[in-house]
């Protein structure tokens, strides 16, 4: 399985976005603004950090070149969740994408080397 994305029941228009194969490929979650309200990331297949890497954009995003908004770290063999229970704004839309470094030199092209996934709700 890959990137999923599902309607939440209890508040329409809220998305729950489910990628179970993360790379530095770009996902993109949802094409209009709103809040950005959890983040979980299982790395637990890995024995190096990953970094999930949000972007408000409805524009083009190249990985490496492309400065996120928010990048995320997830220590080796571990999950992590991130949440804001008021919701982070975005104004445009959100793409994701995760990788082994964390900036956006063109040291940061490299895929996780086993499977990581993240969960993202956004409303």
């Amino acid at each position: 399985m890959a990137l999923t994305l599902s309607p939440v029941i209890v508040n329409a228009g809220t998305v729950y976005a489910v990628q179970t194969e993360a790379t530095c490929t770009v996902d993109t979650l949802t094409g209009s603004g709103g809040s950005l309200f959890k983040v979980e990331i299982d790395n637990t297949a890995n024995n190096v950090p990953v970094y999930v890497k949000l972007y408000d954009t409805t524009g083009a995003v190249t990985h490496a070149t492309t400065d996120p908004n928010w990048v995320l770290k997830c220590p080796a063999s571990v999950s992590r969740g991130f949440t804001c229970a008021t919701g982070n704004a975005f104004g445009s839309g959100i793409k994701a994408l995760c990788a082994t470094e964390p900036g956006t030199g063109s040291t940061a092209t490299a895929n996780p080397a086993s499977a990581v996934t993240y969960r993202i709700l956004l409303g």
